[in-house]
Order: C-alpha cells, then structure tokens, then sequence
C-alpha cells in the first residue's frame, strides 16, 4: 500500500502541469523582416533552444522560455551581417543570445489560436509584449507560428537612420517536441 501511495505521490505532479516540449533549431525557425530604403530585408537566426510548457486544456501553467544566438544573424550578405553583430546593433560579443520568456497564456478565441504575455530581452534590455499565435498538433508535440512587431530602437539596436526602419516584424514557425 505504502508503494502504490509513493509512485502515486510521484506521478500525480506529472499530469498536473503542461508538457515540456523543446524547440526544434530548423532553417526560418526564427527571422525578421525590416524595411531598408523602402524594400524588406530578410533575416533569419539559429541556435534555438530552451523549454516550453504548453497544453491548451491548461494554458495556466503553458509557458515558454527560448533562447536564440544573435551571432548567427542571416541576411544573405555576409558584409551586413558582421556589420549587424558589431556594437552598433547586436554586439553579440557581449550579448550572445536573444532570449523571449513567454507567460500568461490564453485563448485568443479561435480553433488553436492563443494570446501570450511575453518579454523578449536583447542586448540586456527587455520589453514586454503580447503575442498571438496558433498551435497545431503535431507527432509528439505542436508547430507553433506567430509574429510580432517591435521596435528596434527600444533594444538600442543601430541609431535613428532615414533609410532603415524602425519597426521590425519577427515571425516564429517553430515545431517543439
């Protein structure tokens, strides 16, 4: 009885909390898009990695905490990227990684579409923004998709510029097992 009690006792915090996915480091997983002289420059990053907590039956205790290496900025020009590592925009040497700790889960009130209290740190400096987006089921986990905008400036990332936009769309497409 004794033993039947302790791996119950043992079991039970288990199926009490959100299952713990990891993401998936796959090409796009993570990118960007901001405008430069009026035409979109894409950008995308690797190195995915951290822990989410989702199951859509209790979005209390779903959350995310991901981390993304800013050195491996990719623009397609190799010039912009070391020029976007540097200390004017990413300063990767002493900010090596994007971070976007995701709490306060709801329903968005569509079929698999939530809404997310989330702070995103770069370069030492965090904001706190809401996040929408949806949640497939897939084999052993979900493909969560989503953007959100922000602005560059508010993470100290380059200076004001006429010709480089301040807003930036990210776009997640990110399959968690």
């Amino acid at each position: 009885m004794v033993r039947i009690l302790f791996v119950f006792c043992m079991l039970v915090p288990y199926f009490l909390v959100a299952q713990a996915l990891h993401p998936v480091d796959t090409p796009g997983a993570v990118s960007f898009i901001i405008n430069n002289f009026g035409s979109g420059v894409d950008g995308s990053f690797k190195g995915l990695k951290g822990e989410i907590r989702f199951d859509p039956t209790k979005l209390t205790e779903s959350n995310m905490n991901v981390t993304v290496d800013a050195v491996t900025i990719e623009t397609g020009i190799n010039m912009r990227n070391r020029h976007l590592r540097g200390e004017k925009y990413f300063y990767v040497d002493k900010f090596p990684v994007i971070s976007i700790l995701g709490t306060q889960l709801k329903s968005a009130g569509k079929p698999d579409t939530y809404n997310m209290t989330a702070r995103v740190t770069i370069k030492g400096v965090s904001k706190t923004f809401s996040l929408t987006f949806t949640a497939k089921p897939q084999k052993n986990g979900f493909f969560f998709e989503g953007s959100f905008t922000l602005n560059r400036r508010d993470f100290n990332i380059g200076s004001g510029s006429i010709s480089l936009a301040d807003e930036v769309t990210v776009r997640l497409k990110v399959l968690a097992q």
